[in-house]
């Protein structure tokens, strides 16, 4: 049994430790700036004095207990959303291959042509099965990114019950042209994903 002066050393020392955990913590952030951490799990800014005229004064603010994390000042850039593929008129440069169930299709270099923007297509059936309907969804944009037009289209279309129409394995095909009546330009970006393949 415990004589009565061992127990109040020992209560002592408890109240002793828990009063050192419960005090206000200041810790230093990597910028030089100081934070207080309160026991009540808020933390705040410590205040600084500065002597510069020009200088901030740095406001004391108070929030919910977060582990601190010192931020750059240099910002995050903003990732813009993407314009597609670009479409430059007088190349001969094809502009993008897509890829879907074993169908490939090559939207080849575009012109213009009485007021319409005309992207041929190029197909290849690298599946095992006979195609006989692909449709694509396609999105014009300009140079700015502002959508200026969009659509599906059907590149390919066998005659239902005439296999001898249907897009058969490892071979070779031209589709039917993309077209849009928009106003002529130098440049567009084509945003362009393959919806449906069709198999037999």
């Amino acid at each position: 049994m415990l004589k009565k002066t061992q127990l109040c050393g020992i209560v002592i020392a408890l109240i002793a430790s828990s009063s050192v955990w419960a005090a206000d913590q200041t810790i230093t952030l990597k910028d030089g700036r100081q934070v207080i951490l309160h026991d009540n799990f808020t933390w705040q800014y410590k205040a600084q004095t500065n002597n510069s005229a020009t200088s901030p004064t740095l406001k004391t603010t108070t929030a919910t207990a977060i582990p601190v994390i010192a931020t750059s000042a240099v910002a995050i850039p903003i990732i813009s959303a993407p314009k597609g593929v670009e479409i430059e008129l007088g190349t001969t440069k094809a502009i993008q291959q897509l890829s879907d169930s074993g169908m490939d299709v090559l939207l080849t270099a575009a012109h213009y042509e009485n007021g319409t923007l005309i992207i041929p297509t190029m197909m290849t059936n690298q599946s095992s099965k006979s195609v006989v309907n692909v449709t694509m969804k396609v999105r014009l944009s300009n140079s700015n990114g502002q959508t200026i037009a969009t659509d599906e289209f059907t590149v390919w279309r066998s005659i239902n019950r005439m296999p001898d129409t249907y897009f058969r394995p490892k071979t070779q095909h031209q589709g039917k042209p993309i077209t849009f009546d928009v106003p002529k330009a130098e440049r567009y970006f084509i945003d362009a994903e393959i919806t449906d393949v069709d198999m037999r």
